[in-house]
């Protein structure tokens, strides 16, 4: 065979993702390989001294198809070890195959890298160096905070700002809470590397009621207060005390996978949440859930996942957040919720009046709705309402993970329609 000549099986696999609207070229196939996430062909012996052939196996091809759909052209293969790592561990899709493990110590290294060149990262490290560096170092920080954060996504909108927008295609979003949030994001990085006592006990309660709404945070202010007149405020956050990096290197293969798995349920959460920003038919049931998320205190945090979780850029900060005890609680809080709504036998994605009904006809009556925007205007609201009757026995849960799953990328695709870019300057998928 002459050099740079594919194999037989090669040729075959090239051939097989073809078949799944997957083109690739026998120079990828062999630089996945030469990156170990490719394992290499087993070899079949042809006996009486005939020598061996390269056998095609189907691990190979579900670990080539999966390199596919992820692979961009000068994309470093460490996102694409990441986006391959977010969609592992998912419930198979009906007549799919289950998504293979990315190789560990190739997953480890990609997250590390991701994190260690992030802006975010970068930021921590800027208010950790202006720590006990004066007035001149602070300022620098904040500039630089300033900028970063300004350039960085602002997240989705909240959802009855996106169902205004929606009943009214003509109007704006109201960007002033936007900007509220993106002040308190510079408060609290200044108060991750810097300390609680650097920013003060108002501005560190007002950053936490931006990024953190439906909570009443009088108590909380009132408690600054007389932390600060004590002089114990520093202890809140103490300085360097926030390092999503070191948390990531740290973590290990089945604390990894339990945050993926951590994120993967509160993505499914959030995208029900909002998705009734995006005009989904309203019930009783889907209505508990969302005052749930809202009541504890995470809503906005939730409703950044979607499009972080499908965006490789942002899948290291997620995950190091699920490390957290805090949020893996919260994930097990809204878990016990799921068990609860699946033991009603009642569907939570149903339209009213119905006890069970189907998600084909679901579907369509949202579509429908949001296509008709003249009858959208002349409701007045536009949603689907259902009285508490005909939601009797229901409680605050998705009636399924892949259920869950699926309405987190259908969210985060249409709340993200231009594509964001990546930290190595690469688009997104």
């Amino acid at each position: 065979m002459a050099r740079g000549e594919p194999s037989g099986a090669d040729r075959e696999l090239i051939g097989r993702l073809a078949a799944l609207g997957l083109a690739v070229s026998a120079a990828q196939l062999e630089r996945w390989r030469g990156a170990g996430l490719l394992p290499a062909h087993a070899r079949a012996w042809l006996g009486r001294g005939r020598g061996s052939v390269s056998v095609l196996t189907e691990d190979t091809v579900a670990v080539a198809a999966v390199l596919a759909r992820h692979a961009r052209p000068g994309r470093d293969l460490r996102w694409t070890v990441i986006a391959w790592y977010a969609e592992a561990g998912q419930p198979a899709l009906p007549g799919q195959p289950e998504v293979p493990e990315p190789p560990w110590p190739a997953v480890r290294e990609a997250l590390v890298w991701a994190m260690s060149r992030s802006a975010a990262q970068r930021l921590t490290a800027a208010a950790r160096a202006a720590a006990g560096g004066g007035d001149e170092a602070e300022d620098a920080f904040y500039a630089q905070a300033g900028r970063v954060v300004g350039r960085g996504p602002g997240g989705p909108p909240d959802v009855e700002e996106m169902r205004r927008v929606l009943k009214d295609p003509g109007a704006e979003l109201e960007r002033g809470e936007e900007r509220r949030r993106r002040r308190g994001a510079v408060s609290l990085a200044a108060a991750a590397g810097m300390g609680a006592g650097e920013v003060g006990g108002e501005v560190l309660v007002d950053a936490l009621a931006a990024l953190m709404p439906h909570l009443d945070w009088g108590p909380v202010a009132a408690a600054a207060r007389q932390a600060e007149e004590e002089g114990t405020l520093e202890g809140w956050i103490p300085a360097g005390s926030v390092d999503p990096l070191a948390r990531l290197s740290a973590a290990g293969q089945q604390e990894m996978a339990a945050a993926r798995r951590t994120a993967q349920l509160l993505a499914g959460f959030s995208g029900l949440y909002l998705m009734h920003g995006l005009g989904m038919p309203d019930n009783p049931a889907l209505s508990r859930l969302r005052a749930h998320i809202e009541a504890s205190g995470f809503a906005l945090v939730m409703a950044h996942l979607v499009p972080m979780m499908i965006n490789p850029s942002g899948i290291p900060h997620v995950l190091a957040m699920c490390l957290a005890p805090e949020i893996v609680a919260l994930a097990a809080w809204f878990e016990t919720l799921l068990a609860e709504q699946a033991a009603t036998g009642r569907r939570l994605l149903r339209l009213p009046g119905e006890r069970q009904g189907s998600p084909e006809a679901y579907t369509r009556a949202w579509t429908d709705h949001i296509h008709q925007p003249g009858a959208r205007a002349r409701s007045g609201d536009g949603t689907h309402q259902e009285t508490a009757a005909d939601g009797a026995g229901d409680d605050v849960a998705v009636g399924g993970q892949a259920g869950a799953d699926a309405s987190a990328q259908s969210a985060g695709r249409m709340l993200m329609p231009d594509q964001q870019p990546y930290e190595d300057g690469a688009t997104s998928p």
